[in-house]
């Protein structure tokens, strides 16, 4: 019983620690600003949650709390090789008086092989 215990709390232990591994801290911060963004993209675009990338952020007239950012993800779906990816494209401005402000968005249906494993930094 002992041993069961300390083999869980080992695996808790990597688990909670060792996780992030092999992930760099620019890919914390994109991950975590899409996670941010997402929730404000219309519900028919719940799926787009893997491989989320910051393409562009600039600041808007050089001040550091508005933005205007350019952002993609690709498909739930497509994860399961059966079929293509599909890769959404989302502008938006970010600013304290207006909050986030979706401008546009756009879907690329059926992008490559190599395109996803780009998106998923998994090929250059």
């Amino acid at each position: 019983m002992k041993k069961t215990v300390i083999l869980v709390m080992v695996l808790v232990v990597l688990l909670l620690v060792g996780w992030n591994r092999g992930v760099s801290k620019n890919e914390l911060l994109e991950e975590t600003l899409y996670e941010r963004y997402h929730s404000y993209l219309n519900k028919n675009y719940s799926e787009f949650i893997m491989c989320p990338k910051i393409d562009k952020i600039e600041r808007i007239e050089g001040d550091i709390r508005r933005h205007i950012a350019h952002i993609s993800a690709l498909n739930y779906d497509g994860h399961h090789g059966d079929v293509p990816y599909d890769r959404i494209y989302i502008i938006l401005t970010d600013t304290p008086e207006k909050g986030v402000k979706i401008n546009k968005v756009r879907v690329e249906k059926g992008i490559s092989e190599k395109e996803s494993l780009i998106q998923c930094r998994k090929k250059n």
